[in-house]
């Protein structure tokens, strides 16, 4: 990324401007803060919240800052340095939406995907209507470059001079070059044993001279590969392959040398739920771009922080691995993440050696940072001094003291712009999710903000209620954020039912306005009840010890004291029927689900089990199946062993305490689910029918693990209605 001043000289007027704008409530939010505030339906709920519920990668950016832009359904907007108005590139024909966008290097190309693939079922082909296009950004004109399986499989990426770009295709990886109208490919990996032998490549980086490319190449027994590609020749030379996971690769402004991350572990032998908090230490690798020696820069010290852990990406999602996770500054300098501290922070390194030093302090995490526009500082999310909330904070690479640039709300995935910073927020939960942008030009602003909301729309906001975060304390004195919705209306003599719902994972974290069950949370608000969206330990943002704390999941199902924890703070209430409490959940949550009416039934009157686990046994074995992935312990350690890690998965799974679930039930799957599994469901059912436990089943045959026709709110609420 080039260089670009100025920061320094408006980052108090971005942190003045996000305060008048938290202030600022848009006029038409006076109504209901009278109480005049009219009904809205749950579909209602639905659409205006995902409105504007942006996704970490629609926003666009240059290497140089000048513009972003982003995809609002069928239309590709824009805004350009140095007044960043927004304006129409484009809308697409027909009016279908656009899939993803992808800035060129040369501050002017954007090119765009459009269409589906519909996978062939029986008798029936595939059904292909992608298309890949380029817009000018200057003067709107548009080319179709390609057409069904001619578009490229992967997120493109581009040369230097932008006349380029590469993608990986399983064990490949192909150039392409636009020749007039027309999409040119080529392999660019030479036809060799060893490549072939890969499972899948993925961190694809050109050098700065965009001579050479970076690559990680995945291999069978679930460790990797660095390896270089020289783009003339197609010869690549794996860089010291060995029996770890080698990755990140981050290339040196001067494109001489490579550094990466060298993780060792026992992958053979890894499962679901056998990640350690501490292990053979992890270590940064330098190595020359012309294939010579590689070095050991850095090795991480034994202890806490010795397994690697990537950062977070975005708004507390689960880390991504495949992610470059090192910066390697003009200055010189490596920023890389480490848990020294028990939690998950960056930390700075001269590239040619030393100690590294800390550029975030304190009890909280730093998501995946980007270099700021003065190339002397990173921008960064993280939840310090705000344990509950993720804010925008610039750090000096020079080891000062970190600046907090934003506040009032949720704010993270910060992009550099020209004069500027863009990121994601929104207030207080009770608006949904917008890009916004604060420059030296005035106080932060949307990007295509409200006035492309219709009225229907912003009256429905104005109802939506603000997110209670409130710190519970489980009887082991682990600390959960819990987010509450509280209805307007007054609580009833007996006090408003409850319904509590789980996020899957277990890794990522809710918070205000981008929780997982957010839209029918503001809907059951408006309609009396008291709707909770739950963290328990598992997730991230709080620690090493929270994410992988002792007895999780299928080693004992220690998350049950969160649910217990919070389930007595709400008895507590004098607001809250005690008997009219039910709980929700899909994925990893319905396993949560599972874990409240078999571990604490006294306490919940009705829930609802969506896409979820019953039985921890099955469902590694059927993960491993399914998915691929090493989810059960390998078949050929000790039967010993083996005996006993399924014992103790067993019993940690509601199936082992079934007699105890009486409360009534609603199951939903989406039968074409790969992540859950029907089978377990199945199971899960009859036991629960055959013991006279009533159950309500919503079965989707076209369905997946996700969508509204695997988890139905509309049923979901409904059943709460009837039970609750």
């Amino acid at each position: 990324m080039s260089k670009r001043s100025g920061w320094s000289r408006y980052s108090r007027v971005v942190v003045c401007g996000m305060l008048l704008a938290a202030l600022q409530a848009p006029a038409w939010s006076s109504e209901a803060a009278a109480g005049k505030a009219e009904s809205f339906t749950l579909a209602e709920s639905i659409a205006a919240h995902a409105s504007l519920q942006f996704r970490t990668n629609t926003l666009v950016v240059p290497p140089s800052g000048r513009y972003a832009a982003w995809i609002e359904g069928s239309k590709l907007m824009i805004a350009s340095a140095p007044e960043f108005q927004p304006r129409e590139v484009l809308v697409s024909q027909g009016g279908g939406s656009l899939s993803a966008a992808y800035a060129a290097p040369d501050d002017v190309t954007i090119y765009y995907t459009r269409g589906t693939t519909t996978p062939a079922f029986g008798p029936h082909p595939a059904s292909d209507t992608r298309e890949f296009w380029r817009v000018d950004t200057t003067n709107g004109r548009t080319e179709r470059l390609a057409a069904g399986g001619d578009v490229p499989e992967s997120a493109p990426v581009f040369s230097p001079d932008g006349k380029s770009f590469a993608t990986a295709d399983g064990p490949m990886v192909f150039e392409y070059r636009v020749d007039g109208t027309s999409l040119s490919r080529r392999p660019i990996l030479e036809n060799n044993a060893e490549h072939y032998a890969a499972e899948k490549l993925t961190s694809l980086t050109y050098s700065p001279d965009g001579k050479r490319l970076a690559f990680v190449s995945w291999r069978k027994a679930a460790h990797s590969y660095v390896a270089i590609l020289d783009v003339a020749t197609g010869k690549a030379q794996y860089l010291q392959p060995g029996i770890f996971r080698d990755q990140s690769p981050v290339w040196s402004p001067d494109g001489r040398e490579l550094a990466f991350v060298r993780m060792p572990g026992n992958w053979t032998r890894e499962y679901r739920f056998s990640p350690s908090k501490q292990g053979a230490p992890w270590s940064l690798m330098v190595a020359a771009a012309s294939g010579g020696a590689v070095r050991t820069l850095w090795q991480a010290d034994t202890g806490i922080g010795s397994v690697f852990e990537p950062y977070g990406i975005g708004s507390w999602l689960e880390p991504n691995s495949e992610v470059t996770q090192l910066l390697w500054t003009a200055s010189g300098q490596i920023v890389f993440p480490w848990e020294k501290t028990g939690w998950a922070s960056a930390y700075a390194i001269d590239a040619k050696g030393g100690t590294p030093k800390p550029l975030m302090t304190g009890k909280g995490e730093v998501t995946l940072p980007t270099l700021a526009g003065d190339g002397r500082s990173i921008l960064f999310a993280s939840n310090v001094e705000d344990s509950a909330r993720l804010h925008v904070w610039r750090a000096p690479l020079s080891g000062g003291k970190p600046e907090r640039l934003t506040s009032g709300g949720v704010e993270h995935s910060p992009i550099a712009l020209a004069g500027g910073v863009a990121y994601i927020s929104n207030d207080k939960g009770r608006l949904p999710n917008r890009h916004m942008l604060a420059t030296t030009r005035g106080a932060a602003r949307p990007l295509g903000a409200y006035s492309n909301v219709s009225t229907r729309t912003a009256k429905v906001w104005e109802q939506f209620v603000d997110t209670d975060v409130v710190p519970v304390k489980a009887a082991d004195g682990v600390v959960s954020q819990q987010l509450i919705f509280w209805p307007r209306s007054p609580a009833p003599k007996s006090g408003y039912p409850v319904i509590v719902s789980s996020k899957g994972g277990p890794s990522g974290r809710v918070s205000p306005g981008n929780g997982v069950y957010t839209a029918l949370g503001q809907y059951a608000a408006s309609r009396g009840y008291v709707f909770v969206e739950m963290n328990y330990r598992g997730g991230t943002g709080d620690g090493l010890e929270y994410r992988l704390p002792d007895g999780r999941g299928a080693t004992g199902g220690s998350e049950v004291k969160d649910i217990e924890a919070l389930v007595l703070y709400l008895r507590g209430r004098r607001e809250v029927d005690a008997k009219r409490i039910g709980i929700m959940g899909g994925s990893y949550g319905g396993f949560i689900v599972s874990l409240a009416l078999t571990r604490l039934p006294q306490y919940f009157a009705a829930g609802a089990h969506l896409s979820g686990v019953g039985d921890w046994v099955g469902e590694m074995k059927l993960d491993q199946r399914d998915e691929g992935w090493a989810s059960a312990p390998p078949e050929y350690i000790r039967l010993s062993e083996r005996i006993q890690i399924e014992d103790l998965a067993f019993n940690s799974s509601s199936v082992s305490n079934i007699a105890a679930w009486r409360a009534p039930t609603l199951i939903t799957m989406g039968e074409m689910d790969r992540s859950g599994h029907m089978e377990g469901i199945i199971d899960l059912g009859y036991r629960l029918l055959e013991q006279g436990t009533h159950v309500e089943v919503s079965i989707a045959p076209e369905a997946g693990h996700t969508g509204p026709r695997a988890r139905p709110m509309d049923k979901v609420f409904d059943f709460f209605e009837r039970y609750l």
